[in-house]
C-alpha cells in the first residue's frame, strides 16, 4: 500500500513538472563553412504557473532546458520577452473526450502560463563558431 501511495505521488509529481515548446526556430549554418551562422533562430516555449513555488520552479528550469536544447551547443538563449497569460487548453484524445465531454465545459482547462520568449545568441565576448 505504501508503494502504491509512492508510487501515485511520484507520478504527480512527474506530471506537474511539464514545459512545452510552443515555437521553435532551429538555428541554420550557412551553405559554406566561412559564411557561419545565416540565422541564429529561437522561439517560444511556455510553462504552468500554478502550484507550489518549487514546482514552478522545476519547470522553469525544463523550459530552459528546452530553449538551450534548441539553440545547441554553439549559442546560448537569451530570453526577450516574459509574460505570463491564461490559456485554455483542451483534451483531443477520443478517450480523454469521451471521459470529460458529459461534465460539459469542464472538458477545458484554463491556466495561468509563463510564456518565455528568446532568440539564440553566441556567448558574450566571443564570435559564432564556424
Amino acid at each position: 500500500m505504501r508503494r502504491l501511495a509512492l508510487l501515485v505521488v511520484g507520478a504527480a509529481c512527474l506530471a506537474a513538472c511539464a514545459a512545452e515548446n510552443v515555437e521553435r526556430r532551429r538555428p541554420r549554418r550557412g551553405p559554406v563553412k566561412e559564411v557561419g551562422f545565416v540565422d541564429f533562430g529561437g522561439g517560444r516555449v511556455r510553462y504552468s504557473a500554478e502550484g507550489w513555488s518549487w514546482f514552478v520552479a522545476g519547470r522553469r528550469r525544463l523550459a530552459r532546458k528546452l530553449m538551450s536544447h534548441n539553440c545547441g551547443r554553439d549559442l546560448e538563449p537569451r530570453v526577450t520577452d516574459e509574460f505570463t497569460r491564461q490559456d485554455a487548453d483542451a483534451k483531443y484524445a477520443e478517450e480523454d473526450i469521451a471521459s470529460t465531454i458529459p461534465r460539459g465545459d469542464a472538458h477545458f482547462v484554463v491556466e495561468r502560463f509563463v510564456h518565455l520568449t528568446y532568440e539564440c545568441r553566441p556567448p558574450d565576448g566571443k564570435e559564432p563558431p564556424r
